[in-house]
């Protein structure tokens, strides 16, 4: 009898060390709070990090090998260099419910261990983000404090510049008004000033599909980035590509319109909707 050619042994990496991380761990990763004294550690293995990261492949496997299992960590917090674990165990993060400085922190130790996959996606994260009076000095800040991180600071400093080169003076002009003139503050808000004229997008350059410049083509839609009457793409819907459009949000999910045809109609196409997840959908722009 021929069975198929099934992988019966199916190992979730992220259970197994959150769970059960002894005895199979061999390595440990520790922290000291500076504020609070408060002592953690994270256990790992080390053939799951070398394979996650040419840096741990080199660190634990290399010419010199790390003999220790304890390794203290001073460039990160506890929390983020967990989320960066998680993510090497192959387990489903969400980008969205961190903040900016949680995300600069986690592309730091994306560039650390070389980890280009995870930079490109939490540029792309913040780069669809769309800003408001009440954080835009708060986003800036973070790109200024941050511009080492290159392209990640680039794209803070990008969607800020949108957000004013949409806003009219006298808005801007009320932000400005409500901050405390230090330094700092002065030197960031100048910035913003120069950038955002220089970066006044002309109007024929903002995308007439996703209202959106630079475009979202081919970028998945947020409740964020949302606009009705947009052209979609359903990548995981099987059969041939069809014209959808965005009607409205309902909570987490998106309605959408597309035609289809209707034999009993004598070939007459007529108009539906369905009901998905954001992560489902992209948009469709050229």
């Amino acid at each position: 009898m021929a069975y198929p050619n099934i992988n019966i042994q199916t190992i979730d990496l992220a259970m197994v060390r959150e769970n059960s991380p002894n005895p199979t761990s061999d390595v440990k990763f520790t922290f000291l709070d500076q504020n609070t004294g408060l002592k953690s550690e994270l256990p790992a293995h080390k053939l799951i990090l070398a394979f996650g990261s040419e840096v741990f492949m080199k660190q634990f496997f290399g010419s010199i090998p790390e003999e220790r299992d304890t390794i203290p960590v001073e460039d990160s917090s506890v929390k983020v260099f967990e989320v960066f674990l998680d993510i090497l165990y192959n387990k489903k993060i969400t980008l969205e419910v961190f903040d900016f400085q949680f995300l600069a922190d986690l592309y730091f130790l994306a560039e650390m261990y070389l980890h280009d996959f995870l930079k490109t996606l939490i540029v792309n994260e913040v780069s669809t983000r769309i800003i408001d009076s009440g954080n835009l000095l708060e986003v800036a800040k973070v790109a200024e404090n941050n511009a080492h991180l290159g392209e990640f600071s680039t794209s803070l400093f990008s969607i800020c510049y949108v957000f004013m080169s949409k806003s009219d003076l006298e808005s801007i002009s009320d932000i400005f008004d409500k901050e405390d003139v230090g330094e700092e503050n002065s030197f960031t808000l100048h910035r913003l000033m120069a950038g955002s004229k220089r970066s006044r997008p002309n109007p024929s350059d903002v995308c007439k599909n996703c209202q959106h410049e630079p475009c979202l083509d081919g970028k998945e839609m947020t409740k964020s980035n949302f606009v009705t009457g947009a052209s979609i793409s359903r990548p995981s819907q099987l059969g041939p590509e069809i014209v959808r459009k965005s009607v409205q949000i309902y909570d987490d999910r998106v309605e959408y319109e597309y035609a289809i045809a209707n034999l009993s109609l004598s070939g007459r196409t007529v108009s539906t909707t369905c009901l998905v997840k954001f992560s489902e959908l992209i948009f469709k722009c050229t």
